[in-house]
């Protein structure tokens, strides 16, 4: 038995609680960078190992001989008896469990513990509790994140529509968890997508230091599972983009990260709608396998949403879906 964890803390919990099996923790920041299908091995490991040196600060060689040890770890995991995964209700744990679901498609039993509370903070007895109500992942649940994880990686940001609007009894949080992604294109009011959003409203609410703004951007539990490091990523963006919205003053090396923002004058006219982010300073991001460019660009609609139409998958639905990312351009 192998069981895949969202990262080291609860892996190291497990282990310490005496669960059986070994415990691997996947080490992949899905959620962010270009995700796309159809990728050799090797050129997977390369793009991944490229983007989060690059954004993250990484070593390079170091990330891609780690996530090349991670991908043959996963085809090794194949011929056990069971592997089970263990992930959270949020964006971030989402966009990870997809992508292991589709590579673990074909295996002798694949278990899933899908927590909506955070697995991080629970004690040996509480991760027990969750070990023994792991439940074998469906045919019908598998259906759901193939058609998930084909949408999430599509060059075409649309293709996400039908996600939106399904309700996906099998698999909680999917449907959620997609308006959250979507929610992270360029909105149609000022461009910002929600990340931008709630990170320029903190701070104009008076969150201007990190140990203040981080624990207000995704309240308790957190949906997008976002860690500091991607918050810190999202807040330089904002600080070096051609026409600031922010400017950060930060503390180097500092662990939690310490740093001070302010709104800029732009940022200010961004956050109350009379300027459009996106036309000051383009796009130029990947939101999973869809890269965003001043010719390649998809708006979020939010106000365009409707309450979910559990048919709205079946053949000759697509007719009456109501959109909310629009595709256009600059």
């Amino acid at each position: 038995m192998i069981h895949f964890h969202n990262g080291d803390v609860v892996a190291n919990a497990a282990r310490q609680a005496g669960l059986p099996g070994r415990h691997v923790p996947f080490r992949e920041t899905l959620v962010s960078g270009p995700v796309r299908p159809n990728l050799g091995a090797q050129e997977w490991v390369e793009e991944r190992a490229r983007y989060l040196s690059e954004h993250y600060g990484e070593n390079l060689l170091r990330t891609r001989n780690d996530l090349l040890e991670q991908e043959q770890a996963i085809d090794r995991a194949r011929e056990e008896e069971e592997v089970v995964l263990w992930f959270e209700h949020d964006l971030f744990c989402l966009a990870n469990l997809l992508y292991l679901l589709s590579r673990f498609s074909k295996c002798r039993r694949l278990s899933l513990v899908w927590c909506p509370q955070p697995l991080g903070t629970q004690d040996a007895e509480e991760l027990f509790k969750q070990y023994h109500s792991r439940y074998p992942v469906s045919p019908a649940m598998m259906s759901a994140a193939s058609l998930a994880w084909r949408a999430y990686t599509s060059e075409e940001a649309t293709d996400l529509n039908r996600l939106l609007d399904a309700d996906f009894v099998d698999f909680p949080f999917l449907r959620d968890g997609f308006l959250l992604h979507a929610s992270r294109f360029p909105s149609t009011v000022n461009g910002l997508g929600e990340i931008e959003q709630r990170a320029l409203a903190g701070i104009d609410a008076g969150a201007t230091d990190f140990a203040s703004l981080f624990p207000r951007f995704d309240q308790s539990p957190p949906r997008f599972g976002f860690g500091d490091g991607e918050i810190l990523r999202h807040l330089r963006r904002l600080a070096s983009c051609a026409v600031p919205m922010i400017t950060i003053t930060e503390a180097e090396n500092e662990t939690p990260p310490k740093a001070l923002f302010a709104l800029t004058p732009a940022g200010k006219n961004v956050l109350e709608g009379q300027v459009d982010f996106i036309e000051l300073n383009n796009a130029g991001f990947w939101l999973g396998g869809a890269h965003l460019t001043r010719a390649r660009l998809w708006r979020w609609d939010g106000n365009a949403r409707r309450e979910p139409r559990i048919d709205a998958l079946a053949e000759g639905a697509a007719e009456d879906l109501k959109v909310g990312l629009i595709r256009c351009s600059l």
